[in-house]
C-alpha cells in the first residue's frame, strides 16, 4: 500500500456510519485511543473496534495514513500532494 493511499480514501468516507465518522475526525488531532474513548464516552476497546472498521473501509493499513485522512478530511483537501523529482537523482562526479 502506498503511502498516498490515504488520498485514495477521501472519497470512501461516506461509507462510514456515524459514530465512526465521530471517531475518524477527533483522529486528526493525534490523540490516544484513551484520549479518544474519554471524549467520546466510550470503553478504549470500542475505540479499537471504531478504528478497525474505519480501516477496513478505507483501505488503510496504518494510523498514520488514518490520521492524514482524517486531517485532509476535515480541512477540506481532496487533491494530490505534489512531488517535487530531481532532474537527476543517478549523476556521479
Amino acid at each position: 500500500m502506498s503511502f498516498e493511499a490515504w488520498v485514495d480514501a477521501l472519497p470512501r468516507v461516506e461509507q462510514l456510519t456515524s459514530r465512526e465518522l465521530e471517531v475518524f475526525r477527533l483522529l486528526s488531532h493525534g490523540s490516544s485511543n484513551q484520549a479518544l474513548a474519554d471524549a467520546l464516552f466510550v470503553s478504549e476497546r470500542t475505540v479499537r473496534a471504531h478504528l478497525t472498521s474505519i480501516s477496513a473501509k478505507l483501505r488503510l493499513g496504518t494510523r498514520l495514513q488514518l490520521c492524514l485522512a482524517s486531517h485532509a478530511h476535515n480541512h477540506g483537501c481532496r487533491i494530490r500532494p505534489v512531488h517535487i523529482v530531481a532532474a537527476d537523482n543517478g549523476a556521479a562526479a
